[in-house]
């Protein structure tokens, strides 16, 4: 029995003991992380968005369909000059695709230059952007340097007026990639990341590393600086190096509350690229970093337990499609907070034959939202695929 004794705030003690009880059971019945729900946050000259899978959510298409909506109103306003560019792997109709490709119609017709490189697309889509004069190449696989692998892009490039959008996604689109955990991260102004995804997005329209007489022939020569934020874009193949493991041996030291070496892969296969991977993330475990793996392939799982790779280290999740990698450490010399996103795999083809984008962005705002998002998916592991 509870009594009633009085408190120092005047309320009995049984009043104050049920107030105590109801608040514990109201925390318990909080939706878990598992219930997090999706959605973007901007500041600055950046916007993460965020997928967590499970059910159908077509909140990143809704997204750059809002962008490019508003590039078509500026444009039919009387704004010259504006243009869309798209490198996409796989587009469907369904998971909103069908009215992507009926924006971008609509932004044609307004007066925006469209211009697309698609691997491969359903015939309602070709049928709907057929409608507008659409710059279109198709590319059965890898587009700068064909007969290699998949031109496996995901990102769309939008000038509107005095701004431009580099929107680097991991999402095909269609209803199956949208119940995937998936993400997009957009930068706003960076005038030299967005002209090396226009200059990149180029050669894969012509069909070769070289455009403007300028050839791209190396991985350095593929390997771009942006202006903001120690931004930079790394464009795939780049079959001389081993840029992830590269990046992981870059950090040289942690500490506590400074410990994070994170990273999201929907592929890892068994080739000594990833063993180089894995080299990596052991060593940096030997200096005490916090070294968490999020899978989505069973496959992947067991290759880096091959590796050595501690089980406490990884985790699955068979909905997520990121591939992220996200450092809270002394990273290049200096203690940073680094997120690198895009649509490479970790994999001998994605880094040598296919045509891919890694990005990265040096800001602590940024790599917080990655910092939450993977701890939703750490939290919350699902079934490998």
């Amino acid at each position: 029995m509870i009594s009633n004794w009085p408190t120092r705030d005047g309320r009995s003690l049984g009043s104050a003991l049920l107030l105590t009880l109801s608040l514990l059971l109201a925390a318990l019945c909080v939706p878990s992380a598992s219930a997090a729900t999706s959605g973007c946050q901007e500041e600055g000259n950046y916007e993460a968005c965020f997928v967590y899978g499970g059910t159908e959510d077509t909140l990143l298409v809704s997204k750059i369909r809002g962008k490019v909506d508003a590039t078509a109103r500026a444009s039919a306003a009387g704004e010259a000059g504006n243009y869309v560019r798209v490198a996409l792997y796989d587009w469907k109709a369904d998971g909103g695709g069908l009215a992507l490709a009926s924006s971008l119609v609509d932004a044609a017709r307004s007066g925006v230059s469209v211009r697309l490189v698609i691997g491969t697309a359903a015939a309602s889509v070709k049928a709907e952007l057929a409608k507008a004069d659409i710059d279109i190449t198709y590319c059965p696989d890898a587009c700068a340097t064909p007969g290699s692998g998949a031109m496996h892009n995901k990102f769309f490039l939008i000038k509107k007026g005095a701004t431009k959008l580099a929107l680097q996604s991991s999402s095909n689109i269609g209803s199956a990639q949208a119940r995937h955990a998936q993400n997009m991260l957009v930068v706003r102004d960076d005038d030299a990341l967005f002209s090396a995804y226009v200059d990149y997005w180029r050669r894969l329209n012509a069909q070769g590393w070289t455009y403007d007489g300028v050839t791209w022939g190396t991985d350095a020569s593929r390997t771009h600086d942006g202006s903001n934020d120690l931004s930079k874009a790394y464009f795939f193949p780049q079959p001389g190096s081993t840029r992830v493991a590269d990046v992981l041996g870059n950090v040289s030291a942690c500490a506590e509350g400074n410990d994070r070496v994170w990273l999201e892969a929907s592929l890892l296969d068994s080739s000594s690229y990833s063993a180089g991977v894995a080299a990596q993330l052991n060593r940096l475990e030997s200096l005490g970093c916090d070294v968490r793996i999020v899978v989505q392939k069973g496959a992947g799982r067991d290759t880096l337990l091959a590796k050595g790779i501690a089980s406490s280290r990884v985790r699955c999740d068979g909905y997520s499609h990121n591939k992220v990698i996200v450092l809270d450490a002394k990273y290049a010399g200096q203690w940073r907070k680094a997120v690198f996103v895009g649509s490479y795999n970790l994999t001998e083809n994605s880094a040598t034959r296919a045509n891919d984008a890694m990005l990265r962005v040096v800001d602590g705002w940024v790599t917080n939202r990655y910092v939450e998002q993977f701890r939703q998916l750490w939290t919350n592991p699902r079934a490998c695929d």
